[in-house]
């Protein structure tokens, strides 16, 4: 039997949160398989908890359990996404329209997070993501989809699962993008077009694929593929870059080496 404990929803009702009564904000603590969650927040300073506290919510947004559909979306500015998950075989899929968001979020941060298929689109400018999938231990299977439109965003990725595709589609001018890839069967491809990015990339362990396709002038790209040590029986770990690009003053680095150095 399926069993769904403690799920707590409280708009703008918390004592935390009355200095803020104009903001939209949700608490949510829920335990328990197979649960469908959709959440829509229309309107300036939408936020979901867990944490945030100066700005108000503080804290919940726990979610854990497996087979979960979870779909969110924000409109408005200064949206602001905090807090823990931990999904097993579950879907999630999220819009967020508007400007100045604030997204730190974690899957996986205390137990474990496999198969996971998730969608992120994002259309607007100066948003800051800190983005941790698979924290709490190495994951296994992954697909990501990004679509991020919109000019000045920061996006910090870190991701620790083996077997992931990650396909991702930015355009817009001045974006600053981080991410780093730590276990094997990593498959991320590409498409970019804007000017003056900074775009760093790290893809650690054996089997790696990089595809990129860039359009745009004044990027700073920074790529390094590091394979670690091969597998008992093997000669080479494979890394792969492919890189296509359209632009004037640009400047790229690759480093590529079968080592974890």
């Amino acid at each position: 039997m399926n069993k769904i404990l403690g799920v707590l929803i409280a708009l703008g009702l918390s004592s935390v949160g009355l200095a803020a009564t104009t903001d939209n904000e949700i608490f949510l603590e829920q335990v328990g398989d197979t649960l469908t969650l959709t959440i829509d927040q229309v309107g300036y300073g939408n936020k979901f908890g867990g944490t945030i506290v100066s700005g108000a919510v503080a804290t919940d947004m726990l979610i854990t359990g497996a087979s979960v559909t979870f779909n969110l979306d924000q409109i408005g500015n200064l949206n602001q996404v905090f807090g823990p998950i931990t999904l097993d075989s579950s879907n999630i899929d999220m819009i967020f329209t508007g400007d100045s968001n604030i997204f730190d979020w974690l899957i996986g941060s205390t137990g474990s997070a496999d198969s996971l298929d998730l969608d992120l689109t994002v259309t607007g400018s100066s948003n800051t993501w800190d983005f941790d999938l698979g924290s709490a231990a190495t994951a296994e299977s992954l697909n990501y989809d990004l679509v991020l439109i919109g000019g000045t965003n920061v996006f910090n990725t870190d991701i620790d699962y083996d077997n992931v595709v990650w396909n991702w589609e930015i355009t817009g001018d001045g974006s600053n993008i981080w991410t780093i890839q730590k276990e094997d069967n990593q498959s991320m491809i590409w498409e970019f077009t804007g000017d003056d990015a900074d775009i760093d990339i790290t893809q650690m362990d054996e089997d790696q694929l990089l595809t990129v396709e860039w359009d745009g002038d004044d990027a700073d790209i920074d790529i390094i593929q590091k394979s670690g040590t091969c597998p008992s029986g093997v000669s080479s770990c494979s890394g792969i870059i492919n890189l296509e690009i359209d632009s004037e003053d640009a400047t790229v680095t690759i480093n590529q080496k079968d080592t974890t150095d």
